[in-house]
């Protein structure tokens, strides 16, 4: 550990010594070269990526060595899992269990909807059946009045005849058998009467049990109301548990995207300039992991005095040399000039000693072969005339 924690020391001194440096280049022309021809040193530099860790942890694999090559997608580090591989276990355990439960609520719903239906079916057939019973009782009631109003007029008027022929009879004015015959009619009469009353009194008994039957439809509208309410009830159940399996299935998905973020890949084609961490470590969120330098995109900052940024375009050819690699010259150009002057860094010597403000110049390097690297001292020659010789 402490020797990682120094190796990242000297790598911050040694960044910041080439920022330090980079001020202290200039580029002005020397005497003995070509008017169109700007020279000057400087220190080879290059993008940096700082991997870090998106989440704390163990370090269980580190996969990297300084000055190593990586691709964009190789593996550099990865953390311990085995904690968030458990819990997405169980949170898929609590998915599948919500999702078994919604499917059994649902087949629930699917056999509460047959049994509202046919209880909706049973009542209203009740229901119906009972009017038509209760219309047709009332009716029968309707005609046994009838019948009794008629027969209670037709016996007073026999039994009225009869009283008043059985006093004539005793006087002798009428004959035994035409009171005889009176006396059969009076009873066929008073035989009618006590019939239809009969048939009331039956045909009342009849409505009442029409009217009893009201109470099983209504039990039966009551078991609708019932069969309806079990149904939303359990239609709620469902939405519960939808809701709590859609979390689940969230759950699921931060944790495997927390799965995936112990394993820390390479975000480019680049180099290793600093190894920052061991296999066992243990790993805050945000600590970086490793330095990387693309060495297809190194660079050489330069600054120009004030009188000369004028004759300097984007796109001026240059060529650079290295102490590593006498006998070569590297090819580059310039890819960006200081929009805003500055003063001259304390460290830079200028020929004209009066020169207060630079512009800084950036120019690109081709390196397909990779031989050079950050920190590397280079001299760099610039062609601001296209028809001057190097």
């Amino acid at each position: 550990m402490e020797r990682t924690t120094l190796r990242y020391g000297v790598a911050l001194t040694a960044a910041a010594a080439a920022v330090g440096i980079g001020t202290a280049i200039y580029l002005t022309q020397r005497p003995g070269q070509p008017e169109g021809v700007l020279e000057g040193n400087g220190q080879v530099r290059g993008t940096e990526i700082t991997v870090s860790a998106k989440i704390g942890g163990v370090a269980d694999v580190v996969l990297l060595r300084e000055g190593q090559q990586v691709k964009i997608g190789d593996l550099i580090a990865a953390i311990s899992s085995r904690e968030l591989e458990a819990r997405r276990d169980q949170a898929r355990a609590q998915a599948a269990g919500a999702q078994n439960l919604v499917a059994e609520l649902e087949a629930q719903l699917k056999v509460l909807d047959i049994t509202e239906e046919q209880a909706k079916v049973g009542a209203h057939v009740a229901a119906g059946a009972v009017t038509h019973e209760i219309h047709r009782v009332s009716e029968s009631l309707a005609r046994a009045n009838a019948e009794i109003a008629a027969a209670e007029a037709q016996f007073n008027q026999d039994r009225n005849a009869y009283e008043r022929f059985e006093k004539l009879l005793a006087q002798g004015f009428i004959s035994k058998n035409y009171f005889d015959e009176l006396t059969a009619r009076r009873r066929a009469s008073e035989a009618r009467l006590t019939a239809a009353r009969q048939s009331r009194a039956e045909a009342q008994a009849a409505l009442e049990k029409a009217r009893s039957g009201s109470g099983e439809v209504l039990i039966k509208e009551k078991d609708v109301q019932r069969v309806a309410a079990e149904r939303e009830r359990i239609k709620a159940a469902r939405e519960t548990a939808s809701l709590q399996a859609e979390a689940a299935k969230a759950r699921v998905a931060e944790l495997e995207a927390q799965l995936a973020d112990t394993r820390i890949v390479a975000p480019a084609n680049a180099t290793v300039m600093a190894k920052l961490v061991e296999p066992g470590e243990l790993i805050a969120a945000g600590r970086p992991l490793a330095t990387l330098v693309n060495l297809d995109d190194l660079f050489v900052r330069v600054y120009v005095p004030e009188r000369e940024v004028g004759r300097i375009r984007l796109g001026n050819p240059a060529r650079i040399a290295v102490d590593a690699f006498r006998n070569r010259t590297f090819s580059g150009k310039v890819m960006e000039v200081a929009q805003q002057a500055e003063f001259t860094p304390k460290d830079v010597h200028m020929k004209d000693e009066r020169q207060k403000l630079v512009f800084g110049v950036k120019v690109s390097i081709n390196n397909p072969d990779g031989l050079l690297k950050p920190g590397m001292f280079a001299d760099v020659t610039i062609k601001v005339d296209p028809d001057v010789a190097w």
